[in-house]
């Protein structure tokens, strides 16, 4: 799958945030993303960025802003615009997100963000939000490598088949 259309730009999929939960293996607090041509993505995030999003999802009020809040504030005095938000990259298992703001003068600036920020902020502005295409083959690619964790057999044929450079930093 290529990374770009033919104009050179990202092929983008919107997606929505379908719930947060709990990963049963490893108790990492997670999201889900789909689209509506049921592409998925989950992603481990913080429990900070989940309760904020949980946050912004139920549109439950807070006495003090949040972070994410103050953001939404900073924006409006600045009269600049989330004209979305755009997962961009997963490298080492990291996904990478940007936010694409406006101004005034509909300069377009990018800003770096952890996707779970992004999304955080994108909740409470309304702006949609997008998987780059590439992300999400490359997010099936990841899922699709490793067997269940209950396929016993799966697991010693993977580890069987694995290069000592497969495991990056991790020296065996």
């Amino acid at each position: 799958m290529s990374e770009s259309s033919p104009g050179g730009k990202p092929r983008l999929v919107e997606v929505h945030v379908a719930g947060l939960g709990v990963d049963e293996d490893s108790g990492a607090t997670v999201i889900l993303l789909e689209s509506d041509a049921a592409d998925a993505l989950v992603m481990a995030i913080g429990l900070a960025e989940a309760t904020s999003i949980a946050r912004a999802l139920g549109q439950v009020e807070t006495p003090r802003p949040l972070a994410h809040d103050l953001v939404e504030r900073v924006l409006d005095a600045t009269d600049a615009q989330v004209r979305q938000v755009e997962i961009v990259a997963l490298r080492d298992g990291t996904y990478f997100a940007e936010l694409l703001l406006v101004d005034a003068d509909e300069q377009e600036t990018r800003i770096d963000s952890r996707p779970s920020d992004a999304i955080a902020v994108a909740l409470r502005v309304a702006a949609p939000i997008y998987v780059h295409e590439h992300v999400l083959g490359k997010d099936r690619q990841r899922t699709q490598e490793f067997p269940s964790p209950a396929d016993k057999e799966g697991w010693k044929k993977l580890l069987e088949e694995m290069e000592p450079e497969d495991f990056g930093k991790y020296k065996m």
